[in-house]
């Protein structure tokens, strides 16, 4: 197994994975932060009031939006006009990329679907995997391209077609930005909520119909393991970066929504972060503003009664030093394929259950160029985990399982999840993984054999030493 993760890291090392346009000079790299030319807001964080900005169903937003998205064996291109939409600025010239959640719905044949920026490549990447007739949401940071738009098709194996709705949460900023925004700043996984757990919901119930819960933040404290103010208890988070997983298991369960909001809604709630089918468990990962002064988001259910569990996996903080790189978020020109365990390169070897394995991501932190240069270090990765290929331990037993991201160097495991598979589904997740001491992360999963694949997006910049 150790030789399979060397090899793989070593053909990793050979690919350079550029980025794109932050004005920054070719002062960055090998030279000290203090001497760097100004970065300004580049790679910094201005979240948003959730906002719907584009649904196909009838009457469709923005108004004339035509019907359901045509889907092929090789997709049909769909543009979306982003610049200018839900708070993100019109200027093409301030915005670096955009956190949207895109989400298929209805779809009438199996497929995937891909989103990448105008005038651009697709590239081989998927950013969500459904089955006919399924509801599935994620989380995407994303370029934009030409004419402020970014284009999707969605792959089905025989023609068919599908609504897609796309809800803006927030964008980050070129350096030509005047106004400075928040940096990332990634932890190991801690969980600081599980309304199964008595410790944090003293009647363990789930959440009702059309039931709002409080959830604090600022100062929160993670359990298993146990982490004091794993977000700062400052007024200087303005936001936060969350897994959210939806547990609708319990008898009679329904088809729901979660939506996870920085406030009270006024009215009805209008956006969605989890889309949740009778006897499914879902995550999703979820960047929320924190704007009250109690600190605490809201989570929403819409229908039936839903389990909740909620893990941090990192904040955005205001007041950094506009001179350092530390926690700046710098898109890839495209994403890029760090590894996929069933192609013959990585082994073609699942990973088994109760089991973890370490990725090295040195070569890989090296490659990053921006401009030519190298970018220097990186406290975090940003991508897509794909489980896939589930298999059972025995062949009489269904199974079912989850898998979690983390720091190789974490104190342990961390009692979190990335992503949840059942048998036959292909099912990604947007994550956020700290990378530890040595730039490496590691894979647990928790039941039967599961190939894996990690499409890397984005990268959370580091402080050089």
């Amino acid at each position: 197994m150790q030789d399979r993760r060397r090899r793989a890291m070593l053909i990793v090392g050979a690919l350079i994975a550029s980025v794109v346009g932050i004005s920054v000079g070719s002062s960055i790299g090998n030279v000290p932060a203090a001497s760097a030319a100004p970065l300004g807001a580049g790679g910094e964080y201005h979240p948003l009031t959730p906002t719907r900005i584009y649904d196909t169903r009838a009457p469709g937003i923005p108004a004339g939006t035509p019907g359901p998205t045509q889907t092929s064996a090789t997709g049909v291109p769909t543009d979306i006009t982003v610049l200018g939409q839900g708070g993100v600025p019109a200027q093409a010239a301030n915005v670096l990329a955009v956190a949207v959640s895109i989400t298929v719905i209805s779809p009438t044949r199996e497929g995937y679907l891909q989103v990448y920026p105008t005038g651009a490549d697709a590239g081989t990447s998927s950013v969500l995997n459904f089955v006919a007739g399924q509801t599935v949401p994620n989380l995407s940071i994303l370029t934009v391209g030409n004419g402020g738009k970014l284009t999707y098709k969605i792959v089905t194996p025989t023609n068919g077609t599908a609504d897609v709705i796309v809800d803006v949460f927030g964008w980050f900023s070129t350096s030509s930005y005047t106004t400075a925004g928040a940096r990332m700043v990634p932890v190991s996984p801690g969980r600081i909520y599980d309304s199964r757990e008595p410790s944090w919901n003293s009647s363990a119930q789930p959440l009702g119909l059309k039931q709002l819960i409080n959830i604090p933040i600022r100062g929160a404290d993670a359990q298993n393991p146990a982490v004091t103010d794993i977000v700062p208890n400052s007024s200087d988070i303005v936001g936060v970066v969350l897994n959210v997983t939806g547990i609708n298991d319990n008898p009679g369960s329904t088809n729901t929504f979660v939506s996870v909001l920085p406030e009270a809604p006024s009215g009805a709630v209008t956006t969605s972060n989890l889309n949740l089918a009778p006897n499914q468990i879902k995550a999703n990962l979820v960047i929320v503003p924190v704007t009250n002064a109690d600190g605490n988001i809201r989570i929403y259910n819409n229908n039936g009664a839903t389990h909740i569990a909620v893990d941090v996996v990192g904040y955005m903080r205001t007041g950094a030093d506009p001179a350092s790189r530390l926690g700046r978020v710098i898109p890839l020109t495209s994403p890029f394929r760090a590894f996929d365990t069933r192609e013959a390169t990585f082994g073609n070897v699942a990973l088994g259950p109760t089991t973890s394995e370490p990725w090295s991501f040195k070569d890989f932190v090296n490659s990053v160029t921006l401009n030519g240069q190298p970018v220097g270090n990186q406290v975090a990765l940003i991508g897509n985990l794909t489980g896939t290929d589930l298999r059972r331990a025995v062949s009489t037993v269904p199974v079912q399982t989850f898998m979690t991201l983390y720091p190789t160097d974490a104190a342990s495991r961390p009692l979190s999840s990335n992503i949840n598979v059942i048998e036959g589904a292909n099912v990604p997740n947007m994550v956020v993984v700290k990378l530890s001491a040595d730039d490496s992360i590691t894979a647990y999963n928790h039941a039967g054999s599961i190939h894996y694949l990690l499409d890397i997006s984005a990268v959370v910049l580091d402080n050089d030493s």
